[in-house]
């Protein structure tokens, strides 16, 4: 019986031994891991197709708008490195199956394709690359697919957030033995090449700033395309993000973002002057209304207006009621945000955080979902686009956009100057002061009597 020999980075022998429902691996560039589960992809496929097994090993990404984005030429690669591979793969331009036709590669974007894959039968092996930006719904939605007994999924990411329902799932959950993940870099690559290895000497003397994302698998601090970082920037440098109590003496208005089976975000917020105090944040996902009424007066905060989306006049299937309607019902006071394009939101939000101050403990979610809301990056241009990222910061950041929209309204009006001949006497730093001199005095009591016969 011939034998195969498979290469794999030491670290992750461990992560494809014995059984297993999750196997993953995270960490920086050059780590070797795409490379590797793909490969491990095809070995699996080889398997399964030698045991006249029948079904699909699927390949996603959270976002991907057509096989360019997907890890079809990773796979084709892996399978490419090795003859024994090669020759029992057919691959074509947009496919990759075995000769027999009885193992085939589909790949999917998640934000797009969850309803389709939910149908696609005998799903053997699904593989999740570039998972840091995969949302809870999708994780939620995706799993059940996997409905084959000895199914498995793997998942590979560089981390950017301690956040992202990813690394909740794959780094905080409990620990389970049918759960093996590991770390992996590029020092843990024994075959890391030369040309990476100039690369992160450069990036390690001129981005220091992204150097331990990069290529130590560290959480981000910096992020590109994002779209609040100057404003945050300025306020922490300005003090203006620490610790910021509630006046008793005003209302606090809410600002929501309303999910429908999705996440309802809810920034709490007083208006004192020209200032805004942002004093408290809070999400959720997967609960009803009364779930977040019963959290709003759990906080005994004195409430004025919840400002909630446009589309919350709309009526749901489940009930017939608008999401307003059944607000009201719960005691809250909603009021609609004017639509508005998006961009005119983030730009109103830029303004609106020159004037914001946060209350760091209490907002600290919001405030990194803030920090880390980007605009989608377009690989084929390697441009950003003006469309912002659908991930985990978009539920807080698009509840702050129409804090943005409406804090004005919140403002006291400003005093209104008093009647041309309206005479107002003061006492300032014990002095009685006029906003009228004699002679205008006169000439108003002048008038006065004229004016009465």
């Amino acid at each position: 019986m011939a034998t195969a020999r498979i290469e794999l980075p030491p670290k992750l022998l461990p992560v494809f031994t014995g059984e297993a429902d999750v196997r993953g691996a995270w960490g920086g560039r050059g780590s070797g891991k795409t490379r590797s589960f793909a490969k491990m992809t095809a070995v699996r496929a080889y398997m399964w197709d030698m045991a006249n097994r029948r079904g699909i090993i699927l390949c996603g990404r959270q976002f991907m708008n057509s096989l360019d984005d997907s890890s079809m030429e990773e796979v084709k690669a892996a399978i490419r490195s090795e003859p024994w591979l090669l020759a029992h793969f057919d691959i074509g331009e947009k496919y990759i199956r075995t000769k027999s036709g009885r193992i085939s590669y589909k790949f999917a974007g998640l934000d797009r394709s969850l309803d389709s894959i939910k149908s696609k039968s005998r799903i053997l092996l699904c593989w999740v690359d570039e998972a840091e930006p995969v949302t809870e719904e999708a994780w939620v939605k995706l799993i059940p697919t996997l409905r084959e007994e000895d199914s498995e999924l793997w998942v590979t990411w560089n981390p950017e957030s301690k956040r992202s329902a990813t690394h909740k799932r794959l780094r905080e959950g409990r620990p389970d033995p049918r759960v093996k993940v590991v770390e992996i870099n590029w020092r843990d690559n024994p075959w890391f090449p030369d040309v990476l290895e100039r690369t992160r000497q450069r990036d390690k003397t001129d981005r220091l700033d992204k150097y331990d994302h990069i290529w130590e698998g560290a959480f981000a601090t910096v992020f590109d395309g994002a779209y609040y970082v100057k404003e945050l920037i300025e306020a922490r440098d300005q003090r203006r993000i620490g610790k910021v109590a509630a006046d008793p003496q005003l209302p606090v208005h809410t600002a929501w973002d309303l999910g429908i089976g999705d996440s309802t975000a809810i920034w709490f917020f007083q208006v004192i002057g020209s200032e805004v105090r942002v004093i408290d944040f809070y999400e959720n996902h997967g609960v009803g209304l009364p779930h977040y009424a019963g959290v709003l007066k759990a906080k005994g905060y004195t409430y004025a207006t919840d400002w909630v989306p446009h589309d919350a006049k709309v009526k749901e299937l489940g009930t017939g009621r608008t999401r307003v309607e059944t607000l009201r019902e719960l005691g809250r006071n909603p009021r609609l945000v004017p639509n508005h394009k998006v961009m005119d939101g983030i730009n109103a939000v830029r303004e609106t955080l020159k004037r914001c101050w946060f209350d760091e403990a209490r907002t600290e979610y919001g405030l990194d979902a803030l920090r880390q809301y980007r605009s989608e990056y377009d690989e084929k241009a390697l441009v950003f686009d003006d469309k912002p990222l659908h991930d985990w910061t978009s539920h807080a950041a698009d509840a702050f956009r129409y804090l943005a929209m409406a804090w004005k309204e919140m403002a006291p009006a400003a005093p209104k100057p008093p009647p041309k001949d309206h005479h107002v006497l003061e006492v300032k730093d014990g002095v009685l002061t006029s906003n009228m001199s004699v002679m205008e005095i006169i000439n108003m009591k002048k008038r006065k009597r004229e004016a009465n016969g």
